[in-house]
């Protein structure tokens, strides 16, 4: 089939009344589809959602047919599918309504979104390589050094790798155009030019298994007397109750294929193959659930949802305080789900919190719970998803991309920790929000949905106020364990402890309080949200701060390596000894970061046993996993770490929560600045005394005064909310507004910008009912070598409620500014409802 695809590769077909054809998009970030004929023995199986092999500009790749047609465009000349690669669509008919909602709403491609509904590595393409078949020597060598350098760099990087893609080797070389050399290294015999596939039509992994036939056993002696291998791959089988990997049979009995095929054709064993599925979480020490009784707030809350399913609803939104059992409430909503015939997807925030879900899922659910999320293999993100799509798995649980699974029937969507920015795709379009997503879904095969939080966002508990949304709320923690007492510590007068550091960054109250709780054999968690030692490298005598050369933001020194670390690009060198500015030797290091946290700790408490959790800690497979594992098994006394150990952890042993500097992200240039914090500090908060110990929160902070830390303190969320809804109401930020925010990037400065004020032209006349500031430079200008200039958008929900005028006008826009090919290579980014706008 593969040796077809390319002879069909340049096969054009003349308009034929009675031939059918097919709409076909692909990952391009553009809104258009393609019309392909559809040869006669594919029609049977060419679907909406089937994936199909077409060439597309010089080159095959992969598709996703969108709509069928029995008339061509109006043009001559249309070219064919070569491939199906799919018997049956793997896209669901709801994903791919799901999918053209996403497009539509996110202003993104079609096939950039129908892409991420499949596991990754799915796409067949056909890409250029190039192979050194013969290598110059000698003189022959040093000639072509001196008539054509560029052909005699392509030979000495061949000369390594031997074959390299074509855009690999562009990369390497640092240059864009290398075709004619190629041309003339391949013309010379140097070189040779293929079109390869790359990527797989499917990630199934089949082992080969042997087995005893019957009466096998009985006939060896007579028939293998002088055949000691194939006697021995017997005796083997026997041993292993009759059956047995092929490769471990033979490893075992160190004999060789030609052994065992024998055996087969003298009918006394069968050899077969058998796929196998993996599981990332397949070695998880799962125990029974134990007998809950569900309390008061729990059973209201189960019993409201309970009363909905079967109906049209609106969304709940669980509003409960850290440790009141909320995750209950989710499994219980989601077992009547099932009782009911029905599938369920629970989205969480973190891959750092799935492994304890999916401990709890899997004890009351057993094999049906199915995991997705991107530390997984390829191969094993296949075999979940495929369980899923034949229906042996029931409930998915995973971070936003799981909002895509094909559950069969499905029932419920639960999004916990719904505030989280994690849910927001911010990277790579399409710009999706998995808690939006998850409710349109819902709403497109009458499943219900319930978002769960302790600090809900501001818009959905706005939308909970105006009713949109059923509010629930769960005042109480688990048997009346009351909420933990928080103390803010003000280090612009506390007393602090000095170590060998040059600033010191930890007050005596933490520190006689972690001594206090180490001689109590209880555990301690310490949030800094700043990975590395410290966050600038300064000089004493100038005042010379290191920056990224790619980035205008200062370089993080981590410890390890003595390194320089830019944590937007990965820039890397080696930490300075002296300035390089004015050459002094004074150089200080301003920021704290985990590092120095970890460092000062274990100064101070040389007895204790820490771990740090940070993205420079979890890189690795199942890192996440083994942390959190061995802290839960305490076998650690003080878990340091960011972020991801702010959420939805629950250890019984921590009673004392620290955290070194509140004001990390407290005034970035941001209007959620002050959202993000109080859900953030709150959070974290609520990881202290969740059973029948007592807990206390120490906040070091230099604004003690500010309202987010005053809410925080006295676990507050209505105060903040109120006050907060205030500024919002005024400045027309969401949720009384909605946001867009179109980015333009170059290597060129005047480029980006000549860029963003020519998209300014395009929406201006269509600007009645939203408001355009910019083109200004980005809050961080310049990153990963690209000057970055933005346009943000906002509307007044009172004159648009769905914004949909302002993303047409966005569209429309979006399509003169293309027509302009002089910005061709100007980046733009489009990110409707932006949570980041850095």
């Amino acid at each position: 089939m593969r040796e077809k695809a390319l002879l069909q590769k340049r096969a054009f077909f003349l308009y034929n009344a009675h031939t059918m054809y097919a709409q076909v998009v692909f990952d391009i970030p553009i809104s258009q589809h393609f019309t392909y004929f559809i040869p006669e023995e594919f029609r049977p199986v060419v679907q909406k959602g089937t994936r199909v092999y077409v060439p597309f500009g010089r080159r095959n790749t992969t598709g996703y047919v969108v709509g069928l047609s029995p008339n061509p465009p109006e043009k001559i000349q249309i070219k064919a599918i070569v491939d199906v690669l799919d018997p049956i669509p793997l896209i669901t008919s709801d994903v791919f309504q799901l999918c053209e909602w996403i497009a539509d709403y996110y202003l993104c491609g079609l096939g950039e979104v129908l892409r991420m509904a499949l596991p990754p590595g799915l796409s067949l393409e056909e890409k250029k390589t190039v192979r050194l078949v013969k290598t110059p020597q000698g003189e022959e060598l040093e000639n072509l050094k001196k008539r054509a350098p560029l052909m005699h760099a392509i030979v000495v990087a061949l000369s390594q790798a031997r074959e390299m893609q074509v855009h690999a080797l562009q990369r390497k070389l640092g240059r864009r155009w290398i075709k004619d050399s190629l041309l003339r290294l391949q013309q010379a015999g140097f070189i040779e030019l293929q079109d390869r596939l790359t990527g797989r039509a499917s990630h199934e992994k089949r082992q080969t298994f042997i087995k005893l036939c019957d009466g096998a056993g009985g006939r060896a002696a007579d028939v293998l007397a002088r055949a000691p291998k194939m006697r021995a791959i017997l005796e083997a089988l026997q041993r292993n109750g009759g059956s047995g990997r092929l490769h471990q049979i033979l490893k075992e009995t160190r004999a060789s294929r030609t052994s065992a095929n024998r055996l087969a054709r003298l009918g006394m064993v069968e050899i077969y193959e058998r796929r196998i599925e993996r599981d990332y979480y397949g070695d998880l020490e799962v125990p029974p659930a134990p007998k809950l009784v569900l309390t008061a707030e729990q059973q209201q809350a189960v019993e409201r949802i309970l009363q909905a399913m079967g109906s049209p609803s609106r969304p709940f939104l669980i509003h409960g305080v850290t440790g009141s059992g909320k995750t209950q409430v989710y499994i219980e909503a989601i077992r009547q789900t099932l009782n009911s015939g029905k599938g369920a997807i629970l989205l969480v925030p973190e891959i750092a919190l799935t492994p304890q879900i999916v401990r709890r899922f899997r004890s009351e659910f057993q094999d049906r719970v199915a995991v997705l999320h991107s530390r997984m293999s390829a191969g094993e993100r296949y075999d979940a998803w495929l369980k899923i799509r034949e229906g042996r798995a029931r409930v998915v649980v995973g971070p936003r991309s799981a909002v895509f699974a094909p559950v069969q029937n499905l029932g419920i969507i639960v999004v916990d920790e719904e505030h989280e920015t994690s849910y927001k795709q911010t990277d790579n379009a399409p710009r999706y929000h998995a808690r939006d997503v998850a409710i349109v879904r819902a709403k497109l095969v009458g499943a219900l949905v319930v978002l769960g939080s302790a600090t809900p966002s501001m818009e959905s508990y706005y939308n909970a106020r105006l009713k949109k949304y059923t509010l629930i709320e769960m005042r109480k923690r688990i048997d009346e364990v009351p909420m933990p007492r928080v103390k803010l510590v003000n280090m612009a007068r506390a007393p602090k402890v000095n170590t060998k550091s040059e600033n010191a960054i930890l007050s005596e109250i933490l520190v006689e309080r972690i001594r206090d709780k180490l001689a109590k054999r209880e555990q301690i968690i310490i949030l800094q949200n700043r990975r590395g030692f410290s966050s600038a490298v300064q000089c004493r005598e100038c005042g010379h701060v290191q920056m990224c050369p790619n980035c205008n933001i200062s370089m993080s020194y981590h410890l390890k390596g003595r390194k320089m670390r830019c944590h937007y690009c990965n820039e890397t060198q080696n930490a300075p000894d002296r300035c390089p500015q004015c050459y002094s030797v004074e150089i200080q290091y301003k920021g704290i970061g985990t590092q120095r946290v970890e460092k000062e700790f274990e100064e101070l408490f040389p007895g204790a046993r820490i771990v740090r959790m940070d993205l420079d800690t979890t890189r690795g497979r199942r890192a996440h996993d083994r942390i959190l594992e061995d802290f839960a098994r305490y076998r650690y006394d003080i878990l340091i770490g960011t972020q991801m150990i702010a959420k939805g952890l629950d250890f019984p042993r921590v009673t004392l929560v620290g955290v070194i500097s509140a004001d990390t992200g407290l005034y970035l240039p941001d209007f959620r600045a002050s959202e993000k914090t109080f859900q953030l500090l709150t959070q974290v908060a609520g990881r202290a005394g969740r059973k029948d110990r007592e807990g206390e929160v120490i906040i070091q902070t230099y604004s003690p005064g500010h309202m987010c830390l005053q809410c925080t303190k006295d676990h507050d969320f209505k105060r903040f909310f109120n006050f907060e809804i205030q500024d919002r109401r005024v400045l027309n930020y969401p949720p009384f507004g909605r946001l867009a925010l179109i980015q333009f990037r170059h290597t060129d400065r005047r480029k980006a910008l000549e860029a963003g004020y020519l998209f300014f032209r395009f929406l201006e006349p269509q600007a009645e009912t939203f408001q355009i500031l910019g083109p200004a430079p980005s809050p961080i200008s310049r990153l990963q070598s690209f000057y970055r200039f933005q346009i943000l958008l906002k509307n007044d929900r009172k004159v648009d409620p769905s914004a949909g005028q302002m993303r047409e006008a966005v569209r429309n826009a979006m399509k003169k500014y293309r027509e302009h090919h002089k910005y061709s290579r100007v980046k733009v980014s489009i990110d409707i409802d932006p949570l980041i706008i850095l």
